[in-house]
């Protein structure tokens, strides 16, 4: 039994500094870290029941029954190892050469309740930073904000911001408040650039869409539900499709998100919009997509140092394999408390 919370001096300490924004978990081996707080909202309350329909943010739907809980708990920070468990702790180097397996089992071994961040979660808090005007910059150019070349981080090789060799990662929670997505000191870091995030809940079978419609957050990809979508290309542009192309190998690279002419869909999916897939007319929610629909493809998001414009929020890869490791792909620890 992982003990999750323990009344000390020290996560009190925490949440009286981040205004109850933040607190501390403790996994079952008594290692704490660093989550934010994420209340339960609807998307009539962000704005967006006209494009995202009625209801509960599905990050806070946990089943098919449609069971919710009042609160999530988000990683502040990237995770970095210690003994094997994922931690999200500031001002360390976040945890890279890291494959999806590994980042699901190092978050899950925290202990009840603790996973990967799934696809629900980032588009939920993707989605509130879109209604509250803030969405964060971030490492995007070698240890700075390519479009506020002031905001800089601390980069864990010791060279300046902006210099294109070493190890140009920023240690976790180093940047200003503007990375962050509440752009206060009390939000979670680094969600664009720096590196990009594995997810749990989202993956390609040869070009279809596998996911749930609800947070499943104990589920295995072996779970998820193929959703009769693909993408695919429609004269010369990615789109997103009811009908597979049969026999084409798409590699799709730097396609931009939002821009309505590079990447197409008139499906109006509801659940894909609401994961951040399907765009839904906005340009406030920056980032490309990256596809190849040949075998599996799982799903990271946000970009890294050096993706510049091209990462974001809305930044999907769906290029990678379970098993591909990268100096610039990391993952995030969740929870959920059990029932």
């Amino acid at each position: 039994m992982s003990t999750i919370f323990i009344k000390d001096s020290f996560r009190a300490a925490v949440e009286a500094a981040s205004g109850g924004h933040q607190t501390v978990l403790y996994n079952q081996a008594g290692y704490p870290g660093f989550y934010n707080v994420i209340p339960k909202f609807d998307y009539a309350s962000i704005g967006l029941e006209a494009e995202m329909g009625a209801g509960t943010c599905t990050a806070f739907v946990v089943d098919a029954a449609g069971t919710e809980v009042d609160e999530i708990f988000i990683g502040s920070y990237l995770a970095s190892m210690k003994d094997g468990y994922a931690l999200p702790l500031p001002g360390m180097q976040p945890a890279t050469y890291i494959d999806w397996d590994a980042s699901k089992t190092a978050s899950e071994v925290n202990g009840s309740g603790f996973h990967l961040m799934t696809a629900h979660e980032w588009a939920a808090i993707a989605l509130w930073c879109t209604a509250n005007s803030t969405v964060p910059r971030g490492n995007t150019d070698n240890g700075r904000a390519h479009d506020a070349l002031y905001e800089i981080g601390r980069r864990w090789d010791g060279y300046l911001p902006g210099i294109g060799v070493g190890n140009r990662k920023t240690l976790t929670g180093s940047g200003p408040a503007a990375w962050r997505h509440n752009h206060a000191f009390n939000g979670i870091a680094d969600l664009v650039g720096n590196v990009r995030e594995w997810h749990h809940l989202f993956k390609l079978e040869d070009g279809q869409i596998f996911t749930l419609p609800y947070n499943d957050d104990a589920s295995d990809d072996t779970d998820w539900a193929a959703q009769g979508v693909y993408f695919t290309v429609d004269g010369g542009v990615l789109a997103l499709s009811d009908v597979e192309t049969a026999g084409d190998t798409l590699t799709v690279d730097r396609v931009d998100w939002d821009d309505g002419t590079s990447f197409t869909s008139s499906l109006n999916n509801e659940l894909l919009k609401r994961l951040l897939i399907e765009p839904y007319g906005t340009d406030v929610v920056q980032g490309h997509i990256y596809v190849n629909n040949a075998g599996s493809r799982f799903l990271n998001r946000g970009g890294n140092f050096r993706n510049a414009g091209e990462a974001g929020l809305a930044f999907a890869n769906l290029c990678n394999e379970r098993s591909f490791t990268i100096s610039y792909i990391g993952f995030r620890p969740a929870c959920i408390l059990p029932g």
